[in-house]
């Protein structure tokens, strides 16, 4: 009895033990060694759709020998309508996936269409243009598109195939037009396109309404101008504009939106424009003084930062007692020698008394200054405007 009893638990570990041997071997194990990697879809294979009944060692290692027709695995096979070839799979395809196939025409030496004639491989579509040209004229072995043509040998008009139906025609959006397709296009791209408006007789506005051509952008001056009165037909810019007729200010249209305004470096001050710029360029951008503080070389030699150090209208006066005088500027330039006052006694002017270069400068006899015992002379203000 008791032999029996141990007969029966030796049979059974038997047959557990080698099955929890290949589970834990199974969930360890590392293919790789066996120099076969498991890369794409090899990798969610079943160990059993290979090994079949167990059998590890001998198991094919070329696709054929899974995917082939005449074999014993369940690996999927070349489909009714695949492309008839004596190449290997793995010529074309990869582990990652049937379909992104590659293939090397090279040695190909048939016409593209012995495959792609849409029973084999890939072929014309139906809204292919009506040609019989082969493939190879306009398409390259490494993708469909883009197409080339050779036009060259083309003798019909552009719209005998451009004409929507066999090959691309006007878009929906284009201009209204009975031209020819070759009066504004070339046979290497529809963009840029070419147009010669010596012909036209109407309005640019007639066309370039934003419909049938392009019109005004929505940053375009505000203006009731035609077209033509500053544009070219050669280009939209550079743009001439006549400000003959203008009768507002500079910056009614000169603002930073309607059209270019100030930029951030420029003078600040409250002047319009045309205080010193002219129609023709902004630079050069002189100022001429005209009020009386301001004469002779005020007026033509200095730069505004000469003074205006600041960059804006505001002067920083170096004597602020004396401003907007010459003083104001000038005092630390004053001499008393050169202005002397009264003989007797001997006496001086001040620069406060001489802050505008206006004051006397006559030489008195005495204190009474009713007598001029010496005139003025040398460099001294005639008007506002000279010395």
């Amino acid at each position: 009895m008791r032999y029996g009893v141990w007969a029966a638990l030796l049979l059974l570990s038997w047959l557990v033990l080698p099955v929890g041997g290949a589970q834990e071997t199974g969930a360890q194990f590392d293919h790789d060694l066996t120099g076969f990697l498991l890369n794409g879809a090899h990798r969610r294979a079943t160990c059993d759709s290979c090994h079949l009944r167990g059998i590890f060692k001998g198991t094919p290692r070329r696709c054929e020998g899974c995917h082939g027709r005449a074999n014993l695995m369940s690996g999927q096979t070349k489909p009714a309508n695949h492309i008839p070839s004596t190449n290997t799979c793995d010529d074309c395809h990869t582990e990652v996936s049937w379909a992104a196939v590659r293939m090397d025409h090279m040695a190909i030496t048939g016409a593209c269409t012995t495959c792609h004639n849409n029973r084999a491989a890939t072929g014309k579509s139906p809204q292919h243009i009506q040609t019989t040209a082969p493939c190879d004229e306009c398409h390259r072995t490494l993708a469909w598109s883009p197409a080339r043509f050779n036009h060259d040998n083309v003798t019909g008009t552009c719209f005998s195939c451009h004409n929507g139906t066999t090959a691309t025609g006007k878009s929906r959006n284009h201009v209204q037009s009975s031209n020819q397709c070759e009066d504004c296009h070339s046979t290497r791209a529809w963009l840029p396109a070419g147009f010669d408006h010596s012909a036209i007789t109407a309005a640019c506005f007639s066309c370039h309404n934003g419909t049938t051509a392009r019109g005004k952008s929505t940053d375009h001056v505000q203006s009731n101008n035609l077209c033509e009165d500053c544009h070219s037909t050669n280009a939209w810019t550079p743009a001439s504009f006549d400000h003959s007729n203008v009768t507002g200010s500079c910056s009614t249209c000169h603002n930073g939106t309607d059209a270019t305004g100030k930029n951030n470096g420029h003078f600040v001050t409250t002047l319009e424009c045309d205080s010193c710029h002219s129609t023709t360029a902004w630079r050069p951008a002189p100022y001429t003084h005209t009020t009386p503080n301001y004469p002779g070389d005020h007026r033509a030699n200095l730069q505004c930062r000469d003074c205006h150090s600041a960059n804006n209208q505001v002067i920083t006066w170096q004597f602020p007692a004396y401003q907007p005088d010459c003083a104001g500027c000038h005092a630390g330039d004053f001499r008393t020698g050169p202005h002397k006052k009264t003989d007797s006694p001997e006496t001086f002017y001040t620069v406060g008394e001489l802050r505008d270069c206006t004051g006397s400068c006559h030489i008195y006899q005495d204190a009474t200054l009713t007598t001029i015992a010496t005139m003025r002379s040398g460099e001294h203000r005639v008007n506002a405007a000279e010395w």
